[in-house]
């Protein structure tokens, strides 16, 4: 199977480089009549987006006293849109996972937890995270 990443920007598709583009159209002029699939690639949350999470948890678990991973289950419960699933035949309420964020959402949630917390989220930097970790900008 060929897979051709791009985004599309301004209504326009749009390749990371000039020698995909020009693979892209070699492949389409030889493939006439073959079906393909579009999808949606939304980044899922990074392990350093992880990481610097349960590093925030620590922070705010010190300034309240509460657990770490009780802050975890509050925040998922408090913040995230449940999902509904269907056990041995019943329709249940589960809480979402933060593993199913993609990156955008996973900054947005942070967000939410300093609002709700008062307590301001840590500079990556100091924190000890690589400068390739951007908690407002790492969107792609």
């Amino acid at each position: 199977m060929t897979e051709f990443h791009a985004k599309i920007e301004k209504g326009e598709v749009v390749f990371p480089s000039m020698k995909a583009s020009i693979a892209w159209k070699g492949w389409k002029e030889t493939h006439d009549g073959v079906s393909i699939v579009i999808s949606e690639d939304k980044p899922s949350r990074s392990r350093s987006q992880n990481s610097f999470y349960w590093t925030y948890l620590e922070v705010i678990a010190r300034d309240t006293g509460d657990n770490a991973d009780d802050l975890h289950e509050f925040f998922k419960r408090k913040l995230l849109a449940p999902v509904f699933k269907t056990i041995r035949g019943e329709e249940v309420k589960l809480p979402r996972s933060t593993t199913d964020l993609d990156k955008l959402e996973f900054t947005e949630y942070l967000d939410k937890i300093a609002a709700l917390t008062g307590i301001p989220i840590p500079d990556p930097a100091a924190a000890g995270f690589t400068s390739d970790y951007s908690l407002k900008t790492q969107t792609s």
